[in-house]
């Protein structure tokens, strides 16, 4: 037998995180081909039509304009998107997220060599050179409500913004050819609607007046064809107006990307991450095809016995002294407890880690964590979360990330995405969500994105009942689990006669508050005006968890097995706020929170699936909100391990440490069922058999 040292299992991890930014999430032992015709974002045509540039997973590709094998472009730590070709040809721009924002790069494409243009903090939306090629025009975009146009000269020098607007968005523009107009999609919250912009007198005319979202807009080299997307009820239209008449074509949600071939005669349409020509007088579709070979690090799972461990496997409430786990080809074979469980049979050059006594758990799950930055599967690894429940992202950024942790080509933990928030008219978060009203639209709009690629839905909280009640009808004949983020125009109760699975959040008041005290949604910050706690949404002070109402609701999620999403930590009040708020309002915020605190608590004794979930915030300061509020460490423990994969219907894969399990695992310094914040001190992470984290960090990489 060979036994990893301390400083071997330290190597081993800082290496397999290291590479995994560009090849996967294990240690390199050779290189490895796997070859993707779906993924592809951004399409962009050369000036002369022969050519398509395209983001696929994160790479710059190439490939004709009939469809073929891509060529790729670019390669290394960064998550690239957005090429736009110069009017000659010679350059390409392109957009290379980092975790710090993202830059603009130039490619000239006879040398390959790169040269750096801009920097923003958060990323590159849409980018277009101007038609005399000085200027290259883009959206910066610094959050869901504030993405603008600017523009910057190709030669370099201070970058100039176009639009000025708050908590409204640009997402997508159009030049006209001759560069002296700008049509635009800007909207705040759901709509959106069309203008033109006059570059030379910055005078703005309407093009659109509806009630639907309008985005993805076109515009034809020759000025005559202009196209965009119209999203209504689960639902696109594809537009394309020509002076004198105007065509729809319909089709299925799919987070469309538009592109006229610069002949004018024919439209690229990329939806569902698949591209299709549109010939534009025939109105017939036609697939683009194309393949696209990734160069990934071999698998490189191997036996792996880690003996001497205390182990919590995730089914019970105590650990187990002297456990051994043994992995093969990925798995747990063989888990053996006690002083006379013995030991597994290994060969002899199975490596062995003597756990010195340490804890042994299944590998962490966030189940509340939006993955909309690539490159934060590394730390999120290094933290222990092997497995995370995306619940709510657009539907490209969520089957693009999950497809290339799958691959190898980005290190992160497993992903299982809800796609786009379903939501009702007029929805927060335009960029990430669908908007539907009538529930005769549900079916369609379920399928749609059970056919993506979906592993769950999230309802969002402007949902009427009966849309509500259809989307879970339909969810669970596809069988998908629904959670919701709802509580303004659906009552919890409502939800679970409907058969939702779960609950984000603590949104009850519908349930609990009389009507004229409660938030109806029609603002951004929804009852900001009566609590200063905008996360909270209403005043917990005015719920008593302890009343016949709230056990009630509380029981009956219990019978239903509907589960609890709190997201508590993310409205903790603390000492650090006092200077937030007046001191009435402060004290008022902490008797709040310990209420909430005491619902979660009365909701696991009763027996409701508590799933632990951050919005982003890190996982461990949730489960140490869980602890403050009073829930045992051991229920902590399986909210964020097994209690995840069983919502998802996968308990036989993932989330507990036994024979047949996925190797998910990892060792902590410590003892979190005495104290949960022991959790912290993680020597050591396995996804899949493989070391992806070895050694405690001198600092934690996230809180």
């Amino acid at each position: 037998m060979s036994e990893i040292s301390a400083r071997m299992r330290r190597r081993l991890g800082l290496l397999a995180v290291a590479v995994g930014f560009a090849l996967g999430v294990g240690g390199v032992r050779g290189q490895s081909h796997v070859t993707v015709d779906i993924g592809a974002r951004d399409p962009a045509f050369s000036p002369d039509g022969s050519t398509i540039a395209v983001s696929i997973l994160g790479k710059i590709w190439t490939l004709p304009a009939e469809g073929g094998t891509a060529r790729q472009l670019t390669d290394g730590a960064t998550w690239d998107t957005r090429p736009a070709w110069s009017p000659d040809g010679r350059f390409l721009a392109y957009a290379a997220r980092s975790r710090q924002g993202a830059d603009i790069l130039v490619r000239n494409m006879a040398t390959g060599g790169v040269r750096f243009l801009h920097g923003v903090p958060g990323s590159v939306g849409h980018m277009q050179f101007h038609p005399d090629g000085s200027q290259l025009f883009f959206v910066d975009d610094r959050s869901q409500y504030e993405a603008h146009v600017w523009r910057i000269p190709l030669a370099g020098g201070e970058a100039e913004q176009i639009t000025h607007t708050q908590s409204w968005h640009e997402w997508s523009f159009a030049l006209s050819p001759d560069g002296n107009r700008i049509l635009l999609e800007t909207g705040r919250f759901d709509g959106t609607d069309l203008y033109e912009l006059d570059l030379e007198e910055m005078s703005l005319e309407r093009v659109t007046d509806t009630l639907e979202r309008e985005m993805a807009v076109a515009w034809a080299p020759d000025g005559t064809r202009r196209a965009h997307v119209m999203t209504h009820n689960g639902a696109d239209q594809l537009v394309v107006s020509v002076p004198g008449w105007r065509k729809l074509f319909l089709s299925a949600f799919d987070q469309k990307q538009l592109a006229f071939h610069p002949s004018g005669e024919w439209l690229l349409v990329l939806g569902g991450r698949r591209m299709q020509r549109l010939d534009l007088e025939s109105g017939e579709f036609t697939p683009i095809p194309f393949e696209a070979r990734f160069s990934i690090a071999e698998d490189p799972a191997d036996d792996l016995l880690i003996t001497n461990v205390r182990l919590f496997d995730g089914t019970g409430d105590e650990a187990v002294p002297a456990a051994a786990v043994l992995v093969r080809d990925g798995r747990i074979a063989d888990v053996r407890m006690g002083e006379d469980g013995g030991m597994p049979d290994i060969g002899p050059d199975t490596p062995v880690i003597d756990g010195g006594g340490r804890m042994l758990l299944p590998g962490l799950m966030d189940n509340h964590y939006h993955y909309w930055q690539p490159l934060a599967g590394a730390d999120l690894l290094a933290a222990g979360v092997t497995a995370i429940r995306d619940p709510g992202s657009a539907i490209q950024d969520a089957m693009d990330f999950k497809d290339a942790v799958r691959m190898g080509v980005l290190a992160g933990p497993d992903v299982y995405t809800a796609g786009p928030l379903i939501d009702g008219p007029a929805g927060y978060h335009p960029l990430v969500d669908v908007s539907i009203d009538d529930p005769a639209a549900a079916p369609a709009l379920v399928r749609a994105l059970k056919e993506q690629g979906v592993d769950l839905l999230k309802a969002y909280f402007l949902l009427d009942p009966d849309v509500l009640a259809a989307v879970v009808a339909e969810a669970r004949v596809q069988g998908l689990p629904v959670t919701g983020h709802i509580g303004v125009r659906t009552s919890w109760r409502q939800a679970i006669e409907a058969g939702i699975s779960g609950f984000n959040h603590i949104r009850v008041w519908r349930d609990f508050l009389p009507p004229e005290i409660q938030a109806d949604g029609r603002d951004m910050s929804l009852d900001g005006g009566r609590n200063p706690v905008g996360r909270m949404q209403a005043d917990w002070r005015e719920i008593d968890p302890e009343s016949a109402e709230v056990m009630s609701l509380l029981e009956l999620m219990a019978e239903t097995e509907t589960a609890l999403d709190p997201t508590l930590f993310i409205q903790e009040i603390d000492d650090g706020d006092r200077t937030r708020f007046s001191l009435e309002e402060f004290h008022n915020g902490r008797q709040a929170y310990e209420r909430m605190g005491e619902f979660v608590r009365r909701a696991v004794e009763v027996g409701v699936p508590l799933l632990a979930g951050t919005d982003n915030v890190g996982l461990f300061n949730e489960l140490e909100a869980y602890a403050k509020a009073g829930v045992p460490n051991a229920d902590i423990l399986r909210a964020a391990t097994a209690n995840g994969a069983r919502w998802l219907g996968k308990e036989d894969d993932f989330g507990t440490v036994q024979p047949g399990r996925r190797a998910h695992l990892i060792l902590v310094d410590g003892d979190p069922l005495e104290d949960i914040a022991d959790l912290r001190n993680i020597d050591l992470v396995v996804k899949d058999g493989v070391i992806v984290f070895g050694g405690p960090p001198a600092e934690p990489l996230v809180p």
